[in-house]
């Protein structure tokens, strides 16, 4: 994570800004620093400095609060008004998974551009290593950092907004609420799922499933056959 030391006037105004953002949002939607902070693990007082703009705050933490005070991800970078989305529910085992989805949209804008580690870390100010583990997903990329990447990759920040695991039905992309209930599947049926090898059985498998029982005995009588 960059410093605040570290961040140039522009991108410390920014930071500012997206935490009156936050502030505004949450207290139209009624909710305290305490009910905010335990939907995100965070303490109360870490909230308030996300809030004063003396802390970063991540993407995934942006979407979980845009849930929660009601109002479109977008918001908090735009001047658009507020707008009033579907509600779902947010967790912390979402954001964590939410942060592996970005850090590997992150390394396929890197690796598409030509760019390595080295280069990301030498824009960023950041040891190699941290940009290893943000693109493993191992930890959270602060949104300024996230919107500078984009930047230099040539991507837009919708690029990891968008962008999910294509098995959902709405948009294309999972939503949070779609992002816990893949996170509370068995550690074994989350990796399989996550292979983009498997992708071939996934997809057998959903066709299978909107076959009747009695296609279903059929098939199976004539894999007995053909194996016996």
């Amino acid at each position: 994570m960059m410093p605040d030391s570290m961040l140039d006037p522009k991108a410390r105004l920014r930071q500012k800004i997206v935490g009156l953002k936050i502030r505004h949002a949450r207290t139209e939607a009624g909710l305290t620093l305490k009910e905010v902070g335990q939907a995100l693990g965070l303490s109360t007082g870490l909230v308030s400095e996300i809030e004063f703009g003396q802390r970063e705050v991540t993407l995934p933490q942006l979407e979980v609060m845009a849930l929660l005070f009601n109002v479109p991800v977008s918001f908090f970078w735009s001047e658009d008004p507020i707008e009033t989305p579907k509600r779902a529910l947010p967790t912390i085992e979402a954001i964590a998974l939410r942060q592996r989805i970005i850090g590997v949209l992150l390394r396929q804008a890197r690796t598409e551009a030509g760019r390595s580690q080295e280069d990301a870390a030498h824009l960023l100010g950041l040891p190699v290593s941290q940009i290893a583990q943000y693109e493993l997903g191992e930890s959270q990329v602060p949104l300024v950092e996230l919107e500078t990447l984009a930047n230099y990759l040539n991507v837009s920040l919708d690029y990891f907004i968008d962008q999910g695991l294509p098995f959902a039905q709405t948009n294309g992309h999972l939503t949070l609420d779609e992002l816990a209930r893949f996170s509370e599947l068995p550690k074994e049926v989350r990796e399989f799922l996550g292979n983009p090898a498997n992708l071939l059985y996934i997809n057998i498998a959903m066709r299978l499933s909107d076959l009747s029982a009695d296609t279903l005995r059929s098939l199976a009588e004539g894999l007995l056959e053909v194996t016996y």
